[in-house]
């Protein structure tokens, strides 16, 4: 597949230091007017006089805490002080992978259009606009303000089981609730698949690109994890026709620990919604597995987890579709290997997320792939 007009524009806008709209997106273009517009609807005279962005990190995108300052009617009203909210990437290479593949006009259009289908599994948007060349910004609301407060992770930190079974649970809902859903012919129909995805004709030239400088760099990777990475490069084609004709939901696609929550009744949120589209739930179910379950509670609970997460997805929405166990377990180990090869393409590229973080997850990664022998899933899948 090759990289679309628009897809091959959009990465060479991502390269400029301006474009067209500049002035309308990233963490400089909020405005009091809209947190107002936003938050202070059912309060007569409220306003945000003034904000000041308080800058949080900076990497794929950069990040920000939003403090609002209200007139007295906003004060007595105890309206929200802070918000968050995440803008266009103020480091080049970051924009450019943001710009070519649709990262930024994907998470707009899930919190215009997809967010009230999970605003409860989610968090709440207040602004969210996007334009060319990776240029966006997005403002939500500040999960340290919900009522008992929330318990947030990092990506390298460990998931306790009660976190993981309600992130599971989560993942099944989501899933359930887009299950073969008719709305991707019709309001959706805009959302792609895996490998169509804006930016899609380039990944093969990114992996095959990745594959290489990660190899070469100086860690232990088994032997059958290195070859089974290999044939992944060699036949995507061949493996995303085998799980594109799996039955299709609505994925979030970067489902590590570090973009999920718990709330304070135990219940799970997820955010960070750049990446998702269509594909078979598994995926998701797999990624969080491999990425961010301990492996000795992966290994004791991962055929539990499949078990509820099986159960969840037939009373969320897939009923008698699910498949059996054995279906779906063999379909899990296959499907670890994308999400290994977006930890192989993070490390390559760099500046995405701390090394020391990645590093962590990579060890859990290596240690799945090989306890679930994924190079022979692999191999099986494209030999059809």
């Amino acid at each position: 597949m090759l990289p679309t007009i628009a897809t091959v524009r959009d990465a060479a806008l991502g390269v400029a230091p301006w474009v067209p709209g500049h002035h309308r997106h990233g963490l400089d273009s909020l405005r009091p007017e809209e947190f107002t517009n936003a938050l202070a609807g059912n309060v007569p005279g409220a306003r945000v006089e003034d904000l000041r962005v308080e800058i949080d990190s900076r990497g794929t995108t950069d990040r920000a805490r939003i403090h609002l300052a209200w007139n007295a009617a906003g004060r007595d009203a105890a309206l929200p002080a802070t918000a968050f909210a995440k803008g266009t990437s103020s480091q080049l290479a970051p924009r450019v992978i943001v710009s070519t593949f649709g990262c930024h006009t994907y998470e707009t259009r899930f919190f215009q259009q997809i967010h009230p289908s999970v605003a409860d599994l989610t968090i709440a948007p207040y602004v969210a606009r996007s334009g060319s060349g990776g240029r966006y910004v997005l403002a939500f609301e500040d999960l340290a303000l919900r009522d008992g407060g929330v318990t947030f992770y990092d990506a390298d930190d460990d998931a306790p089981q009660e976190h993981a079974e309600a992130v599971v649970e989560l993942l099944a809902t989501l899933h359930g609730r887009f299950w073969r859903s008719p709305r991707f012919a019709t309001d959706l129909s805009w959302l792609q698949t895996y490998a169509g995805r804006p930016g899609g004709g380039f990944m093969k030239h990114f992996f095959t690109w990745s594959e290489k400088k990660f190899m070469a760099q100086d860690r232990v990777v088994p032997e059958p994890v290195r070859r089974l990475t290999k044939d992944y490069v060699r036949n995507q084609g061949r493996l995303t026709r085998v799980w594109e004709a799996m039955p299709q939901t609505l994925c979030h696609g970067d489902t590590h620990l570090g973009n999920t929550f718990a709330n304070a009744d135990g219940s799970a949120g997820i955010y960070d919604w750049q990446v998702f589209h269509r594909m078979n739930g598994l995926r998701d179910f797999a990624y969080f597995l491999m990425h961010s379950i301990p492996t000795e509670l992966r290994r004791a609970e991962e055929k539990s987890l499949l078990e509820r997460y099986l159960r969840v997805l037939a009373d969320s929405g897939a009923g008698s579709d699910v498949p059996s166990f054995a279906e779906a377990w063999d379909t899990y180990r296959l499907l670890t290997v994308d999400g290994w090869i977006a930890i192989v393409f993070t490390l390559a590229a760099g500046g995405m997320q701390p090394d020391d973080r990645m590093e962590v997850t990579a060890v859990r990664a290596i240690n799945t792939l090989v306890d679930l022998d994924v190079e022979q899933a692999v191999r099986s899948a494209i030999r059809g």
